[in-house]
């Protein structure tokens, strides 16, 4: 194929970019949601995901892969699309890494200048620390994309504080909560997923104590969850420490299981996203402005790490075991709805 950046009615299909062929079962399960949405759209859609494992993706959801560093074909794959997805998950942000926001950026600019319509798509932006992290991403936005669309409230005032202005912005919610409940039968356990964090050391001692709690108050036996691999390291210690006090706790790598828990308290993020749509009763203890942002909008009980202590877990366990049915059915029913307007932005930018 030529060189020559495609006309527009000769474009198909779409490049989606985020953290994706990481072994993380969030972003896993919006790449899936992504996916499914353009699906219904257009039913043979071609779709090129940039991701650290091309291969697993390419195996996983049948599409055509490449690799972030492999500049050239991910660039040539957007001269022949349509549109470009930022998203989902936090990738505009200056916490963990501004090479990758640098990179994220890139992305979302190189699309433009190949002729692409531009989405971000159910994604959460920040935090943005740095002000010329701030600066930047207000730059490239307002130049570059046609239509972004948020998971919360919280992101979208982060963008008007930056200076956020030219494309049209829309609060509408994750996209994993357009994936269809996962129904089974509950077990008797509470699912505990951790990561490590700043401050995470210290409140080992009090998350294991809840876990005792919930299982000599309510007989729920913990399981510590890991969605990701590197979860894995956080649940060993806490694990350990509750065998060293004598209470049984399993740890478990197969973030399904997630589905049959009786309670989930959860740093991440996708955790309580999880549970939501699973209707199942959950509580968050907040590493990060995300996962306070969604419990805000859930109606979901949440803690700061910082704040975690045997005394103020317990109090979060028992409203989380307390939670009213009704009320977290009609809030994932909101979510629900909120979260079509991704793939309604997207079909517009498709012409669909």
């Amino acid at each position: 194929m030529s060189n020559q950046i495609s006309s527009r009615e000769e474009r198909s299909g779409a490049v989606i970019c985020g953290a994706y062929g990481m072994g993380n079962a969030g972003d896993d399960a919006v790449l899936a949601a992504i996916l499914t949405s353009l699906r219904r759209i257009e039913r043979d859609i071609p779709v090129t995901v940039i991701a650290r494992d091309p291969a697993a993706v390419t195996e996983k959801y049948g599409v055509r892969a490449v690799h972030p560093l492999d500049i050239l074909r991910w660039r040539g794959a957007m001269k022949r699309a349509k549109l470009f997805i930022s998203g989902g998950g936090s990738l505009l942000q200056d916490v963990t890494s501004r090479r990758s926001l640098q990179f994220y950026l890139l992305t979302i600019r190189t699309a433009k200048e190949c002729g692409c319509a531009v989405q971000l798509y159910g994604c959460g932006v920040g935090p943005l620390l740095r002000d010329g992290s701030r600066r930047r991403t207000a730059e490239v936005l307002n130049a570059c994309a046609d239509v972004i669309t948020l998971r919360d409230g919280e992101s979208e005032k982060l963008l008007r504080d930056i200076g956020v202005t030219v494309p049209p912005v829309t609060v509408t919610a994750d996209p994993a909560l357009g994936l269809p409940p996962v129904r089974g039968e509950r077990e008797r356990a509470a699912g505990f997923v951790l990561r490590d964090w700043e401050g995470f050391g210290e409140a080992v001692p009090a998350l294991a104590a809840c876990a005792g709690y919930v299982r000599d108050t309510y007989r729920l036996e913990p399981v510590l969850l890991c969605l990701a691999p590197e979860d894995h390291a956080a649940a060993r210690t806490v694990s350990g420490l509750l065998e060293r006090e004598g209470v049984s706790a399993a740890v478990s790598l197969d973030s399904r299981r997630l589905s049959r828990m009786s309670l989930v308290i959860s740093m991440r993020l996708h955790g309580l996203v999880f549970a939501l749509r699973d209707g199942i009763p959950a509580a968050g203890v907040s590493y990060d402005p995300k996962v306070s942002a969604f419990c805000a909008e859930a109606g979901l009980p949440c803690l700061e790490l910082s704040e975690a202590s045997p005394e103020s877990l317990r109090s979060l366990a028992d409203a989380a075991v307390h939670l009213d049915g009704e009320a977290l059915a009609a809030a994932a029913s909101e979510l629900r709805r909120r979260e079509t307007g991704n793939a309604i932005a997207a079909a517009q930018l498709l012409g669909a």
